[in-house]
């Protein structure tokens, strides 16, 4: 598991406004935390969850389908989250963000959290 990477994810009943079922996820934490997972009691991963409701802006990062990213889909930057690692479907990765796309999701990101850009 690496960051950039996209897997399935169970985000479980869906509460109000928040994003539930199944569904593809970005792995959004930073590699050093990914290759140690194993070595920490607190297992948690932040990610972003995807949708194939299109609907663009400043929050969404567009991924084209590909690899075993069955619909062209959106990141919603603005639901980023943490979950346990046993959420995480590792045994099959969707497919893995390009460079250009990486830079697009880093910049809306620092947006969305109000940092400078």
């Amino acid at each position: 598991m690496k960051r950039g990477d996209i897997y399935l994810v169970n985000f479980g009943k869906k509460y109000n406004s928040e994003f539930g079922k199944v569904r593809p996820a970005l792995i959004i934490q930073n590699d050093v935390a990914n290759r140690n997972i194993d070595k920490v009691f607190f297992k948690g991963v932040t990610l972003i969850p995807l949708s194939t409701a299109l609907s663009g802006g400043d929050l969404r990062v567009l991924l084209a389908k590909r690899d075993q990213l069955e619909k062209e889909s959106e990141v919603c930057v603005n639901e980023l989250c943490t979950l346990d690692l046993s959420r995480i479907y590792l045994e099959q990765r969707l497919t893995t963000l390009t460079e250009s796309e990486l830079k697009e999701l880093e910049f809306k990101l620092q947006k969305h959290l109000g940092f400078r850009v």
